[in-house]
Formats: C-alpha cells, sequence, structure tokens
C-alpha cells in the first residue's frame, strides 16, 4: 500500500486521493511503481514514531555525524513495523517521498558540513492504509588533518603549538606514548630519548567519533653549546658583533646589561642562528652586551651565554703638535691595543681605562685612531676618531746648505722633515737686494743664477712653514763660493784663479779640482787663501775646467763651487814652402799645432783644381799629383777644424813648392 499526505495526515491513496490524483495515479499504476506525496511535508503530530542512528562501524548510538560517515538507522517505537514498508531519507529538509529503494537502512552521510534532515516513512498500524511521517535534524561535522606545529628544543623537550580552528579537543601523543589531552595553543612537553613523531588527533564533543589524526616527525636538537663571542666594533651609533658558528637548531638572543630587567640584562634583538656577524643599529652606547642560546620550549635559562663585551669610549684632542687619547670601558681588559692608520702603535697594560700621548705626530696632519679592549675571548674595538694634529708652537729654524751642481746651478738643500702641508721658503741676497726665490714642500730646491761674479756673491736663508701655518725664524745665511778663472795676461799657459768664501768665513779648506768634460775629477790640490795660480795646466787640454770642494770643519758640510772654464785657443801651423826634391830636408808638407783633433785640409793648383785633402796628421803631402813629379809653384790650402767647444776653425793660406 502507498501513502500520501492530505490535510495533514498521510492517507491510502486508494480511498482518500481518488479524486485528487487520479491522472498521477494512472501513470503510476503503468510504471508499476510506488507514489508519492507531493504536498508540503511536516511531521506527523503525535504519532509516537522514532529511530535511532549508530556508527556503522562501532554500534554505538550518536547524535551528531561525521561526513562521510556510514550509519545506521534503527526504528525505535516499538511497533511491529515491516521493514519492506519502513521509509528512510537523507535530505536537507523533511520529505514525504520516497522510493523503493529507500527502505535501506545502512547510508552515508554526504561530505558537506552542516545539518541534514534524516526522514522515516512509516504505515499507520491504528489507520490501516495511512502513514506516518517523523524527522530528526542532525550536524554533520567535517574530519580534516588537525592543524599543529612541531618546534625543536634542547634535549628532552619539544614544542607542540595547536592552531587548529575546527575541532574543539584534542589528544597529544610523543611518539608511541599514550595520548594525552591538549588544547589550542601552544604547550612543551618533555620527551624521552628516541622520540621523533608527534601525533595530534582532533575530535568534537559533540561528535566524538567524527576526528582524524595527523604525525609530524621532528629531529631531535643536539647538545647546546655555549656561544663563542668573538669581538664587537662600534661604528656610528651602531655595533658590528662577530661571533663563531651558531647551532642552527637553536634560537640567539643579543642582550645588553640592564640594571632594571629581570637577570640584569634586556634582550635588544634576535640573531639568525645561520650568521657569524650581526649589526645592531641604534645601540645603546656604552654598553656590555652578550649572546644567549634559547630554543621554543625556553628549556635553557640562562646556562648558556657568551662572555660579556662592553664598548669601549674613546675622546681624541691635540695641542702643542702632540695627539692625547683617553678610553674607558665597562669591563676589566687584559690588555689595550692602539692602531693608528690602521696599523698598530702600540700596546698597554690592563684595566678599565688609559690613556696615551702620541707623540710621533706632524702637525696639521689627520689621523685616525681606534682603541681595542682585549678581554677573556672578546675583543671590543671603539669607534674611530679621525683628529687634525693641531699647534701653536713655532718650529726651530732648518739648517740650510747651498752648493753649484755641474750645470751651474746652486742647489738648496735644508734638514727640515717635509710632510704634507709644509712648506720651505728659500730667500736670496746679492748685492744688496733681497728676493725669494722660490718655495717648494721638498727639501731642494736649486736657482739658475744670471750672473755671478766673486765680488757679489749670493747669500741664501730658509724658513721653515709647518702645516698648522707656524713659520720659523730665519735659518743662518749660507753662502756658495764663487770661483773665477782667467789666463795670464802674459800669453803663458798659466791661470789666475780666485774665489769667495764659503758662507763668508775663512775657516773652510779648500780643494782646488780640476774637470774633465762629463764632471769626472782630472786631478785635486789643496789650496789656502782665496787665490791660487795655475802654472801648470794640462797641455792637452784646451778647455779648462776648474771647480772647488770647500769643507767647512766639525763636520759642518761640504759646498762645491760653480765650474769656471778657459778656454785656449786653436792654433794652427802650417809652411809657406818646402821642396819635395828627395834630400830629406822639408821633402813634405806637414800640419803643426794645439789642441788639433779632427780636420780637414784641401790644397788646390792655380785652376783651382784640387790636387790635395788630408784629415789626418798622418797624412802628408810631398808634392806629387796623382803620382806625377812636383810641380814647382803655387798652391792654396783651406784649413778647416772644430774646437773641443764645438766652435769652427777656419784658416787659408799658401803653400811653394821649390825645386
Amino acid at each position: 500500500m502507498l501513502y500520501c499526505l492530505r490535510a495533514g495526515r498521510v492517507m491510502p491513496m486508494v480511498k482518500f486521493c481518488t479524486r485528487f490524483f487520479v491522472l498521477f495515479w494512472s501513470l503510476l499504476l503503468l510504471a508499476q511503481r510506488p507514489a508519492y506525496a507531493q504536498a508540503p511535508c511536516t511531521d506527523t503530530p503525535n504519532s509516537g514514531a522514532c529511530f535511532q542512528v549508530y556508527d556503522a562501524a562501532t554500534r554505538l548510538p550518536i547524535t551528531a555525524l561525521c561526513a562521510g560517515q556510514r550509519i545506521r538507522l534503527r526504528d525505535c517505537s516499538g511497533r511491529p513495523l515491516d521493514p519492506k514498508k519502513t521509509y528512510y531519507r537523507l535530505s536537507t529538509a523533511t520529505v514525504c517521498t520516497f522510493a523503493e529503494g529507500d527502505t535501506v537502512t545502512t547510508l552515508t552521510v554526504p561530505a558537506t558540513p552542516g545539518n541534514i534532515v534524516i526522514t522515516q516513512n512509516t504505515p499507520n498500524l491504528l489507520v490501516p492504509g495511512t502513514g506516518i511521517i517523523f524527522s530528526r535534524t542532525l550536524r554533520v561535522y567535517a574530519a580534516p588533518e588537525p592543524v599543529f606545529a612541531v618546534a625543536t628544543c634542547a634535549p628532552g623537550f619539544v614544542q607542540v603549538s595547536i592552531t587548529d580552528r575546527s575541532y574543539d579537543q584534542f589528544t597529544v601523543q610523543l611518539g608511541n606514548g599514550t595520548p594525552q589531552p591538549a588544547t589550542v595553543g601552544t604547550t612543551t612537553y618533555a620527551v624521552t630519548s628516541g622520540t621523533t613523531t608527534v601525533t595530534v588527533q582532533g575530535s568534537y564533543t559533540a561528535a566524538s567519533l567524527c576526528s582524524a589524526a595527523r604525525t609530524i616527525s621532528f629531529t631531535p636538537a643536539s647538545t647546546p653549546q655555549v656561544p663563542q663571542l668573538k669581538q664587537l666594533t662600534v661604528s656610528g651609533n651602531s655595533i658590528e658583533f662577530q661571533w663563531n658558528s651558531l647551532q642552527t637548531e637553536y634560537k640567539y638572543l643579543l642582550e645588553v646589561a640592564d640594571a632594571a630587567s629581570p637577570g640584569g640584562f634586556r634582550q635588544v634583538a634576535n640573531v639568525p642562528a645561520a650568521s657569524t656577524s650581526f649589526t645592531l643599529p641604534a645601540a645603546t652606547l656604552p654598553g656590555c652586551y652578550r649572546l644567549r642560546l634559547t630554543d621554543a620550549c625556553q628549556s635553557t635559562g640562562t646556562r648558556y651565554v657568551s662572555a660579556t663585551g662592553c664598548t669601549v669610549q674613546l675622546s681624541a684632542t691635540s695641542a702643542d703638535g702632540r695627539n692625547e687619547l683617553r678610553w674607558t670601558t665597562g669591563a676589566a681588559a687584559t690588555g689595550f691595543e692602539i692602531t693608528r692608520n690602521g696599523t698598530l702603535l702600540t700596546r698597554t697594560g690592563a684595566g678599565t681605562s688609559g690613556t696615551y700621548l702620541d707623540k710621533d705626530v706632524i702637525c696639521g696632519v689627520e689621523y685616525t685612531y681606534r682603541v681595542a679592549a682585549i678581554g677573556s675571548g672578546v675583543t671590543s674595538v671603539s669607534d674611530s676618531r679621525i683628529l687634525k694634529t693641531a699647534s701653536t708652537q713655532i718650529p726651530p729654524a732648518p739648517v740650510i746648505m747651498a752648493s753649484f751642481d755641474l750645470r751651474n746651478r746652486v742647489e738648496l738643500t735644508t734638514t727640515a722633515p717635509a710632510s704634507p702641508g709644509s712648506a720651505m721658503v728659500y730667500t736670496r741676497r746679492q748685492d744688496g737686494t733681497s728676493t725669494v726665490v722660490g718655495t717648494t714642500s721638498g727639501s731642494k730646491l736649486l736657482d739658475s743664477l744670471a750672473l755671478v761674479s766673486v765680488d757679489t756673491p749670493p747669500c741664501y736663508t730658509a724658513q721653515f712653514r709647518d702645516p698648522c701655518g707656524n713659520t720659523s725664524t730665519a735659518s743662518a745665511t749660507v753662502c756658495p763660493v764663487i770661483l773665477e778663472a782667467t789666463s795670464a795676461k802674459d800669453n803663458t799657459d798659466a791661470v789666475q784663479l780666485r774665489w769667495s768664501a764659503l758662507n763668508e768665513a775663512t775657516t773652510a779648506t779648500y780643494q782646488l779640482q780640476l774637470l774633465g768634460p762629463a764632471g769626472q775629477v782630472l786631478r785635486a790640490q789643496t789650496v789656502s787663501g782665496l787665490t791660487y795660480n795655475d802654472l801648470t795646466p794640462p797641455p792637452d787640454r784646451q778647455v779648462l775646467r776648474y771647480r772647488l770642494e770647500a769643507t767647512l770643519p766639525d763636520g759642518g758640510g761640504r759646498s762645491y763651487s760653480n765650474v769656471a772654464t778657459v778656454t785656449r785657443p786653436l792654433r794652427v801651423v802650417l809652411p809657406t814652402a818646402f821642396t819635395p826634391n828627395g834630400d830629406g830636408l822639408n821633402d813634405v808638407l806637414e800640419i803643426k799645432g794645439r789642441f788639433i783633433t779632427t780636420y780637414r785640409l784641401v790644397i788646390q793648383d792655380r785652376n783651382g783644381q784640387e790636387v790635395f785633402t788630408s784629415t789626418s796628421p798622418a797624412q802628408r803631402w810631398d808634392g806629387r799629383i796623382k803620382g806625377a813629379t812636383p810641380v814647382p809653384g803655387v798652391y792654396v790650402y783651406r784649413f778647416e777644424a772644430a774646437d773641443e767647444l764645438g766652435q769652427p776653425f777656419v784658416q787659408t793660406g799658401s803653400v811653394t813648392i821649390l825645386r
């Protein structure tokens, strides 16, 4: 018998529904299928209907469902119902239409979470031919894997952070241990050696059978080691830290001493465990810092902290050409190292402060200083201090020496140290006139004189100006020796020499030197006074070059005079006649003279024809022309040569061949 709902009651279709469903009934009969009511469906009131929901796997009664769960439905009304006439359907609302297959009592819960309505359709045994509609609304819960994370800690601990928002109750199982209740949040657990997994199961209070579990494996951390802080260097308001390699499975905190903080230290930064250096901007200065190992479980406390390194505060001042450094630090150091321009300057002893006076500096020059405190494993380097050396002291007067070089230039040399920014000012006084001849940053200057006279020798002074602008007094006056050389007026080969005194003094000793063309000393002799006559100059030297070497007593220095020269004239003598007759007397024409080195002699006959040429004294003319017997007569010659200085010499004349 099939049923339909009319006026709130389910009635046998053959008795009550004929007028309303004749056509529908005919179609159902043709199809040989049960008929379904089409009117709005509600539960039959006061029907006494009842059914229970069970988990198909555990056969336990349930009041909430899990997505995808297999359930079994069982009538609990106590009525003797025919299972073949008891229908069930799962939907989103109460239904009144059923199919033949809806008598199955084992169903699968849909995968979509939310509310679901289970409707039961059973015969009304009190009113044969009528049916009863009864429904129950149950909650369907999803069962995803719970969301959580695992963090390794020091050996013996693991941290579990449950962030799942689906379930309302959880258990945590460590390895193969017993599951223990847990809640959303972060919890640290003690674990036994060998434990490498954490399993979290989530479930619902209203649907305890609806649950899911997830397992995460972890690698236990190695035994923690004390971190090794090696160095901290201040740079402006930042500090750069350096340390040895860290253990990447742990966390590291950079801390600064703070009496108001618990434990006396305050965290200022988290340090990447993979780093060996770290720069802290806007650092607390001065300050004492340490590196602390910790883990997610906070299980290590303060057992693993590095040695403490305290910053070094450095100040620098300059006065009177000296640089003074002062420094302090917050912890006693075993010693301090002072560097200047990146180079170690000195080391000092232990303590928490110190001073150093740098005297080896040059006024006006900038220097960069740092001080490093050497501690027990930690080196603390101060910020750099750039300091320009200052002074108002007048530098000492320089010592100057004046001497001529081989090119007759006055070479001025001073002993004052040349330094960047310093200058040496040279002044020449000659014949009552003073002239600044030059300013140089070095210790040498060349002065070329257009006029040199023994009677008005040049004299020089020098003043040193340091980089701070302080100028010394003038040096002692120095006057190089001026030497003059002239040929004797009696037409002899003698040379008369006179000179001015070195530095206008009479205490110097003099050595007269005769030089070659290249400046080499050919002859030297000691002379006295301020004059000398060289009676025996070398006969083979056309140009005589003289120089005086003047030496002051007691190592006062050595100076050279200018090179004074005497050029003797080149002389050539040719006979006016010769007799090439073979008697052995005056048979050839030969050249005689002095200072002749290279020449050219050309002889021509009266027709202007060239009859003889000679370029060497060994080439003498015997009067023959092309081997023929000499022809008496007058011949003209032209003699060309150059002296030692390269000046041309030309002489012409005639020579007669006699029988």
